[in-house]
């Protein structure tokens, strides 16, 4: 019966060891300064807006004048299609005032922008856009992976977690991912969520379609290991047990 046991211990063993989990969005990258790519490529504070973007536009007392306003008769939301797009120049075609380039700028400054358009044909207009498809898509151990919306205000890389329902009982605290589009290239920026003073430094305004991956630990792929190992485990027992009675 030793033997047995022997045998069941040595193939829970192989199964745990040939089936390490690849990581997601792992790459060499990870060796570069951490600092260095902050700086670089994470260190805007403002949603931008940019072509291919879906704004709706309100401006106070001016319904006829609004697209997508809460306020207006003539919009509701997003899923009716009211909104005006950002056109390949980065301009948007707006009622009464025609075509203006509002790509490159962040939400304040275009509200600033349209203000001073408006004011052409209003008296003191207030004005107030919203971007309806800039989300964050959160991938990995969180407790509820999912898209999500960042509508107009900032929000940052621990505001998104809290969003998810926090991290989940197998992530790699140490190893928060953030994936961004540069250019058409992916630049991946590594938190280590443990130190309380990279948590600060590193609590980075989220940008449309960022991601947000958490890494499993390996204890996972190890708990996955013996699951999967558990059945076979305690049918090679119980065949070797039967071959044993039986041969006695």
């Amino acid at each position: 019966m030793k033997y047995v046991c022997f045998f069941a211990a040595i193939l829970l063993s192989l199964l745990t060891s040939c089936s390490s989990q690849q990581a997601l969005f792992s790459s060499e990258q990870e060796a570069r300064d951490n600092q260095q790519i902050l700086q670089q490529y994470f260190n805007q504070k403002e949603p931008i807006l940019k072509s291919g973007d879906k704004i709706t536009i309100s401006i106070w007392g001016h319904e006829d004048l609004s697209v997508g306003s809460v306020n207006s008769k003539f919009s509701s939301n997003k899923e009716t299609g009211k909104w005006l797009v950002i056109d390949h120049l980065g301009e948007v075609n707006l009622p009464k005032a025609g075509r203006l380039k509002i790509a490159g700028y962040n939400l304040k400054e275009v509200n600033y922008i349209l203000e001073k358009k408006y004011s052409e044909y209003l008296r003191d207009p207030i004005v107030n856009i919203r971007v309806v498809n800039h989300y964050v898509t959160v991938l990995g151990e969180v407790n509820s992976p999912g898209k999500y919306e960042l509508d107009n205000e900032k929000v940052t890389l621990v505001q998104i977690l809290g969003e998810a329902k926090g991290l989940g009982d197998y992530s790699n605290n140490k190893k928060i991912k953030v994936i961004r589009d540069v250019a058409g290239k992916p630049v991946e920026l590594v938190i280590d969520m443990t130190d309380i003073i990279a948590t600060t430094d590193y609590n980075i305004t989220l940008q449309s379609k960022d991601i947000v991956y958490v890494e499993p630990t390996k204890k996972k792929s190890e708990d996955n290991a013996l699951r999967k190992a558990a059945p076979i485990a305690s049918l090679v027992t119980a065949v070797a047990v039967l071959v044993s009675v039986l041969a006695k």
